[in-house]
């Protein structure tokens, strides 16, 4: 949920391995019939298609056709070449542990022993989908590693142009949204619950700026308001813990465990809060972003 460093990523390695993957004998496709569709319409080489950036990307889009020759349409083939080769690599360049759309889900690698190669636990999503946007279907950043529910269940092929949502090479929508609690009566929609219930927890998402209508589909596409009232119990521990641990007793377990359990206060913080509290590191562990809004908000941290 914060902004994706990309400064790793050289799109020129992909686009060669793509080239060269072409150039290969036996596969469907001709680089040279290729090339001439796009410079046709676009100006522009598959190589500068596959290595623009977002603001790039754009640009194309205004001036895309809406019809394809075969050769432009078969790139969404290429695609699937892409993801089973070379995913992982571009997931491991990227260094996010978690869906950068909802935070809730760890996208990661794992050795298939059966087949002896790495695997993703990850879908890679087009954020311009591939079927309105054939010429894109290969472009290294319009590739978004995401969980299977956010690409599969909601995104679907809903068109991020016309309906602008936040980019995760651009934006971060930690900065964008938070997330408040606060608590309902005892008696709450005819019920009664305990004074200290989960259920008498009401959690909302919403943008910082209410003209922000990027960000408010974002939270609307991903149901992230929703999806997060199943996290109420989070909320409940970390109300709990702020108020077993004020600042006294945090000092106080830090100067007894510093150099051995923790190396910094930040160490002492994401043991109590059980989450990254520092906005550079929200993408590394799920729920991050609720623990460290309510936790701001609880003085816990």
């Amino acid at each position: 949920m914060i902004k994706i460093d990309t400064s790793k990523i050289d799109s020129s390695k992909y686009y060669k391995y793509i080239e060269n993957y072409i150039n290969q004998k036996d596969t469907k496709y001709s680089l040279e019939n290729i090339n001439y569709d796009l410079l046709m319409i676009f100006d522009k080489d598959l190589e500068q298609i596959v290595t623009a950036k977002p603001n790039e990307v754009r640009e194309l889009i205004k001036i895309a056709p809406k019809d394809f020759t075969k050769d432009i349409t078969q790139l969404k083939d290429l695609y699937e070449v892409f993801r089973n080769k070379w995913a992982v690599e571009f997931i491991e360049d990227l260094n996010i542990k978690v869906c950068p759309f909802c935070n809730r889900e760890y996208i990661f690698k794992f050795e298939d022993k059966i087949k002896g190669e790495p695997r993703i636990i990850a879908s890679l999503d087009h954020y311009y989908d591939k079927n309105t946007y054939p010429f894109l279907s290969v472009s290294i950043f319009n590739f978004i590693p995401c969980c299977h529910i956010c690409n599969s269940k909601f995104k679907h092929t809903k068109n991020f142009y016309n309906r602008k949502h936040l980019h995760p090479y651009e934006d971060s929508f930690n900065g964008k949204a938070k997330f408040t609690k606060f608590f309902n009566n005892v008696n709450y929609e005819n019920k009664k619950f305990d004074l200290l219930s989960k259920e008498r927890i009401s959690l909302t998402l919403k943008p910082l700026d209410t003209n922000d209508i990027a960000t408010q589909n974002t939270i609307n596409t991903f149901r992230l308001e929703t999806l997060y009232q199943e996290h109420k119990d989070i909320v409940l521990e970390l109300i709990q813990k702020a108020q077993v641990y004020n600042e006294s007793y945090i000092d106080e377990l830090f100067q007894k465990y510093e150099g051995t359990l923790f190396k910094n206060r930040e160490d002492v913080l994401r043991h109590i809060t059980g989450g990254y509290i520092e906005d550079k590191d929200i993408n590394k562990r799920p729920l991050s972003k609720l623990i460290k809004d309510i936790s701001e908000e609880l003085d816990l941290i």
